[in-house]
């Protein structure tokens, strides 16, 4: 929320036929009661939002640290925006400036660097390039929950932030999928410890039934390999839902890194050192022995 807030409307931007709207109303005829009239039960809105408002579509919720509006009839979250009096946008973007004339100049020092500096500043700008994607991401999940736009809400952002639509709704996901503390993010999914740091990783794995299990199938396999690829981690996927379409059930008890969707996760399991403590890779090392003893028999 900027400071100047008489300047647009503040659920949806507008900044053309604005209106005060009062958050306690004055009733016909106005009101002697002076709370009513102070700024804080004041709020600027453009025409229409003003009157979503008063023919009670929506319902406005406001506190010092946010604006909330909800649909009347549903209930639903329809938007939001917050507000901290602390914040300083100049100073953050002027961090942002400092940052980006120190990769400049960065340039002109790495032929001075030794082997394993350079190591090291690459390992370095590697974790800084999955930490802009990510805030990427989450520019476009702000602006979502600030979207008064429905059905249309992603159409509207790709043409705002010059983007496709496709990548605006992958983006969105990704975040809403795995960085979203607001979602309240299943703790047995490790979704802190996920290491992947390029985007394409966490937008195949949202196309998956299951989009934290198959990311920790994609790192556990680029730990084991680090030649494991895209286009690999699609074709795993592929067969996971092959699998499940067919029907084909398992004995193998769930875990909140790994499944037995396809042989090659099941390969995976019963080799990864994790597993060795695991009540669950034991039961998996147990059935492949198993598997194996009555394969064996079975040979004349």
């Amino acid at each position: 929320m900027e400071a100047d807030t008489d300047a647009k409307c503040q659920i949806c931007g507008e900044t053309r036929r604005l209106d005060q709207h009062h958050i306690r109303y004055r009733g016909m005829g106005g009101s002697k009661d002076s709370a009513i009239e102070a700024p804080e039960n004041k709020v600027t809105l453009c025409r229409r939002c003003h009157r979503n408002i008063h023919d009670r579509k929506w319902i406005l919720t406001r506190n010092q640290d946010s604006l909330t509006i909800a649909d009347a009839r549903t209930g639903e979250f329809v938007c939001r925006r917050l507000h901290d009096p602390g914040f300083d946008a100049a100073k953050l973007f002027g961090s942002l400036n400092l940052f980006e004339r120190g990769l400049d100049r960065l340039l002109d020092y790495i032929p001075y660097l030794s082997d394993e500096q350079l190591v090291e500043l690459f390992a370095y700008l590697r974790g800084v390039g999955h930490q802009v994607w990510r805030a990427q991401a989450a520019v476009l999940w702000e602006a979502k929950q600030r979207s008064v736009y429905g059905e249309q809400t992603v159409e509207a952002i790709a043409r705002r932030f010059d983007i496709a639509y496709r990548t605006a709704a992958e983006y969105i996901q990704v975040y809403e999928t795995f960085f979203n503390d607001e979602e309240g993010l299943d703790e047995s999914a490790n979704v802190r410890t996920f290491q992947l740091d390029q985007p394409s990783w966490y937008l195949v794995a949202v196309h998956g039934d299951d989009p934290h299990f198959w990311l920790g199938h994609a790192q556990d396999r680029k730990a084991q390999d680090p030649r494991y690829s895209i286009s690999e981690f699609r074709e795993d996927i592929r067969l996971g839902k092959e699998t499940i379409e067919a029907g084909i059930e398992t004995p193998i008890p769930s875990c909140p890194w790994q499944t037995t969707y396809c042989e090659k996760v099941l390969q995976l399991i019963t080799s990864v050192s994790r597993c060795r403590d695991c009540s669950v890779g034991q039961r998996l090392l147990g059935i492949a022995r198993e598997e194996q003893l009555a394969a064996s028999n079975l040979i004349p």
